[in-house]
């Protein structure tokens, strides 16, 4: 099985065309700003992937307006990198594992808990609303198309399934918050009288 490598999608990157450290940040948050990589953690994987010999120094460029500009180092993969690379794309992609915090709370919720954690769920919820809101569900149709070209027809997969996803989250929030609100009401309802 493959999994999520952030060292290999760094290394895609650099099997795409040679980069420097800021330069690979930039083109990760451009394109899977999901991952949330921080800077220093792309140096740290360019240092790792460069002592296993996947990728290597093409030299230092001047980058900037400026002749002061900072020197980058800049780096392209290796053929062994390249090869690596293409292993991890063939190798079959594991399920995703959903790690959500809401899950994790309402298996060690009490029932005490359910007015906080229903509060928690519509925020969720809005949220996600929200962020849907700034997605536009593109033609997945229009992928096969040949004059699409391919990193035009990758970023409009990736979309559709951040919009599919999202509202698969939104509907699930939607029905657990009903569930909620009616044990909440329940057990708001006064007791009946007990029989003597």
């Amino acid at each position: 099985m493959s999994g999520l490598s952030t060292r290999h999608v760094v290394l895609g990157l650099l099997v795409e065309r040679p980069g420097y450290g800021y330069d690979l940040q930039q083109r990760i948050d451009a394109r899977l700003g999901f991952l949330g990589l921080a800077e220093s953690a792309v140096y740290k994987i360019l240092e790792r992937l460069e002592a296993e010999g996947w990728i290597e120094e093409t030299g230092t460029r001047r980058i900037g307006a400026t002749r002061r500009g900072a020197p980058r180092v800049m780096y392209r993969a290796t053929p062994l990198g390249r090869e690596r690379f293409r292993a991890w794309i063939a190798a079959p992609c594991e399920r995703a594992v959903l790690r959500d915090e809401l899950q994790a709370k309402l298996n060690v919720a009490e029932p005490d808990d359910l007015p906080e954690l229903l509060a928690g769920a519509e925020a969720q919820a809005r949220a996600c609303l929200a962020e849907l809101a700034t997605l536009s569900r593109p033609a997945l149709a229009s992928v096969a198309e040949p004059e699409v070209p391919w990193r035009d027809a990758a970023t409009m997969m990736v979309d559709d399934f951040r919009v599919r996803s999202l509202q698969t989250l939104v509907d699930w929030l939607d029905a657990i918050c009903e569930l909620m609100e009616e044990r909440i009401r329940r057990a708001s309802r006064p007791a009946p009288p007990v029989p003597r």
